[in-house]
């Protein structure tokens, strides 16, 4: 005897999938963040507005000096006990990074984050592949290839970025803001997630 089409089980398999997928829109839908763009614009504007000027002379030892510990501690992030070692070197106490994933304050949250990020990794380079300065600013241009178990099953992950750094007048970081594409280069090599990432990325090249 031929089932009727309402019970048949592909019918309830489909029509499962679209209740599973409208559940899972609705979801994403009714916990996605408001429009904050404009509150975090001014946000970073004021804290870079707190920074007193370092006044390290263009080229003088002491410039040179803050670039080249900084440089030595970003490409050394993947040794868990370097990071221990050298992170309250390199930032100031009240120091503020902002990796475009977590606002991190102070220097033992940051070494705290960089070390969790160094254990969490299987493998980690950065090259730092130019240095421009503006002002009280320097900003790094740089590339990474880091491996972690979560992301893109392990496979490396190449991403280019650049870092905004202000030095106090110790020549310590007292500003840090990364900006690099953490949708494309973090969160598209997540489970499912990237998955839909990925989706919407090519409904926008297409239009």
């Amino acid at each position: 005897m031929t089932q009727p089409f309402w019970i048949h089980p592909l019918t309830t398999f489909v029509v499962g999938l679209i209740v599973a997928l409208g559940g899972l829109f609705f979801w994403l839908s009714s916990s996605s963040r408001p429009n904050q763009s404009a509150e975090a614009v001014a946000a970073y504007q004021a804290r870079l507005q707190k920074v007193v000027p370092s006044g390290l002379e263009p080229g003088s030892p002491s410039e040179k000096a803050a670039l080249l510990r900084l440089k030595n501690f970003l490409q050394g992030i993947g040794d868990v006990k370097f990071v221990r070692e050298n992170t309250l070197k390199v930032y100031a106490a009240d120091a503020q990074l902002d990796d475009t994933l977590v606002l991190h304050h102070g220097a033992a949250q940051i070494e705290a984050y960089f070390a969790k990020t160094s254990e969490t990794m299987t493998s980690y380079h950065l090259t730092v592949d130019d240095v421009a300065r503006s002002g009280n600013d320097y900003y790094l241009r740089w590339t990474m290839v880091f491996s972690a178990p979560l992301l893109s099953g392990g496979k490396p992950v190449h991403s280019v970025g650049m870092s905004q750094i202000r030095f106090n007048r110790e020549g310590e970081v007292e500003f840090h803001q990364d900006f690099w594409d953490s949708g494309k280069n973090f969160f598209g090599h997540l489970p499912l997630l990237g998955g839909g990432i990925e989706v919407v990325r090519k409904q926008l090249q297409s239009n």
